[in-house]
């Protein structure tokens, strides 16, 4: 065991006796990093200066993933937007890959996991029915997630991580993303939401995750490879009003000035019910009178700007005990959220850009780009992408990075070829589906086109849905292929949840065509 990693273990042993050697070690290692009280661990003198001397050095390699829900596109810096809200990811692009027009597959929290984690469609995470039971994927409102989990045959990307030899681990920050749905396989250390029991740390949010994970990451030897999971749910949780404990040092003065658009100055109506349009969930409402849109949207503009600080400082204390070089980072928006577009308010559930478009940024570790091909200087070939992507590329990606064969073919697409700096699509289309209305869309990559179906919503989201989609489905063409695309994922389902066995092969490749993915 390295000396390092001795020095870890013992500043966050939480059996060390007594509160005050608790506090004393606490404070000592605050000198290190803070995230608001989050501190990476090691000795100064025996530890963190001897990897900065060079006579120790870090050789293990690393991957992260940091997936923050409701995090949508246009309201970060890195799209121009007018509030200065991700300044600290705008330099992190600096040494990355943005992909601009990525998108998740999906509003719903343990779907848009499934997809991330495992490539696969997040209908996957549907029991199938059983006989002649309703088609479960055609009425998969949010209030029925809780009926979802993971096939026990169905790899998630900590697996492959695994069969390499490589230490793994996830953090989630939310109750539904939990061992209980399966979410644990492929993780040697699966920490819940807020924690364990007895754990020193039991905050939530970004502050908890990275503390947690900084930590971890920290106790591992020299030479360790490693791949961790980073879920954060802070964004969804911004409509409550901010106290002082929930705020980070320096983002009040950064948001000092953002006042309310005059535009946004009205009340929306409360709703009776979660599923419903045109009116705010009970579930996300303030308890004060008299809240305006623009009020909402300042509360969300200032979470993104305070989740932005703490995933900086997250890196800073990685980096710190000489990591950076040696660990690839993904950044990712899991799905968006809509303030009153579409009809929906303070929450995600349609195929729209709102709902769907997130940001993705990749930077490669020094190992992997040189195994790209980037330059001398560490620049990519092609800094920011337009190319159409998903949020189900992303386990692909890193599979084909590890040079990993799978024994079950992937839906997503790998984004190497763009991360090379080759021009092309790695795709033509990604189907993708909704949560509040049943229905299917599919993104290219300058359009998208949408077929909602109200009547086969819940009661109180189909007597609030008014108005046509923008959308005329004249030919049918997209409804037809949410049909083909339902009765392959169905066959999938009844195969990983049941064991029924199907021609995999032949539907997977199917199921790619339909995507428009792009032979290479």
């Amino acid at each position: 065991m390295s000396p390092l990693a001795n020095t870890h273990r013992a500043a966050f042993d939480p059996t060390a006796s007594g509160r005050a050697s608790r506090v004393a070690k606490w404070s000592a290692l605050a000198t290190v990093a803070a995230i608001a009280g989050l501190a990476s661990c090691g000795d100064g003198e025996n530890s963190l200066g001897r990897v900065r001397s060079g006579e120790v050095e870090v050789t293990g390699q690393g991957v992260v993933v940091i997936a923050i829900d409701g995090l949508r596109w246009d309201h970060t810096s890195l799209a121009g937007y007018d509030r200065d809200t991700t300044p600290s990811m705008q330099r992190f692009a600096r040494e990355s890959v943005v992909f601009e027009n990525a998108w998740g597959v999906t509003p719903t929290l343990v779907g848009s996991h499934v997809a991330i984690l495992s490539g696969d469609d997040p209908g996957i995470a549907i029991p199938p029915p059983l006989g002649e039971a309703e088609f479960p994927a055609r009425d998969i409102g949010s209030d029925r997630e809780s009926r979802w989990f993971v096939p026990a045959d169905l790899h998630l990307l900590g697996r492959h991580f695994l069969g390499l030899g490589w230490s793994t681990a996830a953090f989630v920050d939310h109750p539904m993303i939990a061992e209980l749905r399966g979410f644990d396989r492929g993780f040697r250390d699966f920490v819940e939401h807020r924690g364990e029991p007895g754990d020193q740390v039991r905050q939530e949010g970004a502050v908890g995750v990275g503390r947690r994970f900084v930590q971890w990451v920290n106790e591992r030897e020299l030479d360790e490879d490693w791949f961790a999971y980073l879920h954060m749910h802070d964004l969804e949780r911004a409509w409550r009003p901010q106290t002082k404990k929930t705020q980070l040092k320096g983002v009040d003065k950064a948001v000092k000035g953002w006042r309310g658009r005059p535009e946004l100055a009205f009340m929306p109506p409360l709703g009776l019910a979660e599923l419903a349009f045109h009116t705010l969930p009970p579930s996300r409402a303030s308890r004060a009178q008299s809240v305006a849109m623009g009020e909402y949207e300042l509360r969300y503009d200032r979470a993104v700007r305070a989740m932005d600080a703490s995933v900086a400082r997250i890196l800073a204390s990685v980096e710190d005990f000489g990591r950076k070089h040696n660990v690839t980072v993904i950044l990712m928006g899991t799905f968006g959220t809509s303030m009153g577009e579409h009809g929906v308010y303070l929450r995600a559930g349609l195929a729209e850009d709102a709902d769907l478009h997130v940001p993705l940024l990749i930077r490669p570790s020094r190992a992997h780009r040189e195994a790209l091909g980037w330059g001398a200087d560490g620049a990519p070939p092609v800094p920011r992408i337009d190319e159409l992507v998903g949020s189900i590329d992303l386990a692909p990606t890193l599979v084909d990075l590890l040079g990993v064969t799978v024994d079950r073919p992937l839906l997503g697409a790998s984004l190497r070829p763009l991360l090379e700096g080759k021009r092309g699509a790695v795709r033509q289309r990604l189907p993708v589906r909704p949560s509040l209305v049943p229905g299917f869309g599919l993104i290219e990559a300058n359009s998208r086109a949408v077929v909602y179906h109200p009547e086969l919503a819940e009661g109180d989201a189909r007597r609030s849905w008014s108005g046509v989609p923008e959308f005329e489905d004249e030919t049918g063409m997209v409804d037809d292929a949410w049909t083909r695309w339902e009765e392959l994922i169905e066959m999938e389902r009844r195969a990983l949840h049941f064991g029924i066995d199907v021609d995999d092969g032949e539907r997977i490749q199917e199921l790619r065509l339909m995507q428009g993915l792009v032979d290479r």
